[in-house]
């Protein structure tokens, strides 16, 4: 059985994204301006969770990718799946990813901000007296369920 986690917020650094954007991209033949491209798939190896649905990963996960390498072209990152694209370039993103946040500074910012704890949310109960009470022996069903019995009966 799989283990279910509690979302964690995501960690954003604008000083390290604004490194990853001042470089070019990395793909080797390449030498466009860079966007900053979100890595999104896990790593076992790092400890790299893998990124669930409308969640971004962390900005210490980027690579600086071409507008074309990472959402344009015809193998971009973006169309053709991200494993897929980084097996065919030859690259490990993740070596590329930990060497930039190391050298913007961001692991040093990262070890130095305080984090604040994960506040639970967790809605209290009502007091006993304003919780519904059911009364004991009438049947729980719905009134469009008795309707509908009755009228095949008929």
């Amino acid at each position: 059985m799989t283990e279910l986690r509690q979302r964690a917020p995501r960690r954003r650094d604008d000083a390290h994204l604004h490194y990853v954007r001042a470089q070019r991209c990395c793909i080797g033949f390449c030498n466009r301006p860079a966007e900053a491209a979100h890595i999104r798939m896990a790593c076992d190896a790092i400890g790299k969770l893998p990124t669930g649905m409308q969640e971004k990963p962390d900005d210490k996960w980027t690579v600086p990718l071409c507008g074309y390498h990472h959402r344009t072209g015809i193998g971009a990152q973006h169309k053709m799946g991200e494993r897929e694209f980084w097996e065919l370039a030859g690259i490990n993103p993740f070596e590329i990813a930990v060497r930039l946040f190391i050298e913007s500074g961001g692991y040093e910012r990262e070890i130095s901000r305080p984090r604040a704890p994960i506040a639970k949310r967790i809605k209290p109960r009502k007091p006993q007296e304003m919780r519904c009470k059911i009364k004991a022996g009438r049947p729980l069903q719905s009134r469009g369920f008795e309707k509908r019995r009755t009228e095949a009966r008929t």
